[in-house]
């Protein structure tokens, strides 16, 4: 049986996109998909646009066996976040329609927004708080009913009305304090948003953990595909590998003492802490 601890949320900055299914699979050692998972969804930026998938796993009577890599396929950005809906988290009535469930995304931004509100009534308070404070061009980014999309619309509010929005290449400093502008601290929160550059990663009142990817084995690159494995130049690639991996909203918190697969090291973030990948895929605590 495995010992993988289930993640709702994952975001990651790495230097080669080919190789990240490769990297998922060797962190599928740590993290699974949880086994009440009823969906899940990826988004990456590319050339300056959001670009989203989401898949259902309703379906599937064990979710042990689905995996990550197979969620995320292969990603082109250099960022990417994860989101997987599981079966008993607040929602809006109507089912799991893929604008209500996470990953979310606007613009050159996406976000992996897991917590909230617990009741139904306080969810649908908040979100209306949310939207009425919306810029009016990001009131019309608004596609579903969830309190999470409007959190993450609300984060984007607060950067255009800073002037900050369209500039995704260098406001990566200024998304914590977005992020805690609107959350108002009464209840589990994790939110794992990108501008494309880099990753900002927030967890208050969920286990979260940041772990980072020197080099990959050929055995589990030639497994995902042999191509990845073949030649000298295909190898070198894949010693020369680099990724910082935010994972939050996990089913169990991890140990600083966990054992980690060859090329990782695991990092805790501390409860209510904060961590900023940039663009050298470092992850500097805030």
């Amino acid at each position: 049986m495995s010992t993988a601890i289930g993640v709702r949320a994952l975001g990651w900055a790495h230097n080669d996109p080919l190789r990240g299914p490769v990297a998922l699979s060797t962190l599928e050692q740590i993290f699974a998909v949880p086994d009440d998972a009823d969906g899940a969804g990826v988004a990456t930026v590319v050339d300056g646009a959001s670009l989203l998938s989401h898949m259902k796993l309703d379906n599937v009577e064990h979710n042990s066996s689905v995996k990550l890599a197979t969620i995320c396929g292969t990603p082109r950005g250099r960022t990417a976040v994860l989101q997987v809906s599981t079966r008993g988290e607040l929602r809006p009535s109507g089912g799991l329609h893929v604008e209500n469930v996470g990953p979310f995304r606007a613009r050159t931004y996406a976000a992996a927004v897991v917590g909230g509100p617990t009741d139904a009534d306080d969810a649908a308070a908040s979100r209306d708080r949310l939207v009425a404070g919306l810029t009016d061009a990001l009131r019309r980014c608004v596609l579903g009913k969830s309190e999470g999309e409007a959190f993450f619309l609300a984060v984007l509010s607060v950067l255009a009305k800073k002037g900050l929005l369209e500039r995704a290449h260098d406001n990566g400093g200024a998304l914590l304090d977005a992020i805690t502008e609107v959350d108002d601290g009464r209840f589990p929160r994790h939110v794992t948003l990108t501008n494309g550059i880099d990753v900002l990663h927030f967890a208050r009142g969920v286990p979260s953990a940041i772990v980072t990817v020197l080099g990959l084995g050929d055995d589990v690159a030639g497994a995902v595909s042999p191509t990845l494995a073949d030649s000298s130049t295909a190898r070198e690639r894949n010693r020369r590998y680099v990724g910082t991996f935010c994972a939050g909203a996990l089913s169990l918190p991890l140990r600083a003492d966990t054992a980690m697969p060859k090329g990782c090291t695991l990092r805790v973030l501390p409860d209510g802490g904060a961590a900023l990948v940039g663009r050298d895929m470092q992850a500097r605590l805030l």
